[in-house]
């Protein structure tokens, strides 16, 4: 087997964890994939994979991962959350990504947004439909990420094979 085939299994195989990492939070999934593709790149000596495309690809990930954080945000201000409520939003999903993941990049925003808001106006119903809003956001984002994802890969595959 020649070390072209196997570089490029490699990277196949790290791209498809790098989608996996888009629903796992454990792994920064279109982050990973792009650090795959500029490896690659390199590798092979940016003849198939360019620096123009290269330059989009970053581009986009810088996106992605703004997205990523304010997803949340987003979804809690969509429902009608006050500035307490998005506050604890983000720091919902910040805590719920690094301390209590897979399960805490779900429930994360969803506790900091409820409890942000329930702080800010003691209203039960107003906080959980904030945190509800947080929930919906943090799985947009995850949607989005997942959809660069796989755009990532296929265009990867159609410059490569």
């Amino acid at each position: 087997m020649s070390i072209q085939i196997i570089v490029l299994t490699a990277a196949i195989i790290l791209c498809l964890i790098g989608i996996l990492g888009t629903i796992l939070p454990i792994l920064p999934g279109v982050a990973m994939i792009f650090v795959v593709i500029t490896a690659y790149g390199w590798w092979e000596g940016f003849n198939q994979i360019t620096f123009g495309y290269l330059i989009i690809l970053g581009l986009l990930t810088l996106l992605s991962v703004l997205l990523n954080y304010l997803s949340s945000v987003m979804g809690a201000k969509y429902f009608g959350s006050t500035r307490s409520g998005l506050a604890g939003a983000l720091l919902g999903t910040l805590a719920g990504i690094f301390f209590f993941p897979p399960l805490g990049i779900l429930l994360g925003p969803l506790v900091g947004g409820f409890l942000g808001e329930y702080i800010s106006n003691q209203n039960a119903q107003a906080s959980l439909k904030a945190g509800i809003g947080a929930a919906i956001g943090v799985f947009s984002g995850i949607f989005f990420q997942l959809i660069l994802a796989v755009g990532f890969f296929v265009s990867f595959l159609i410059k490569v094979l």
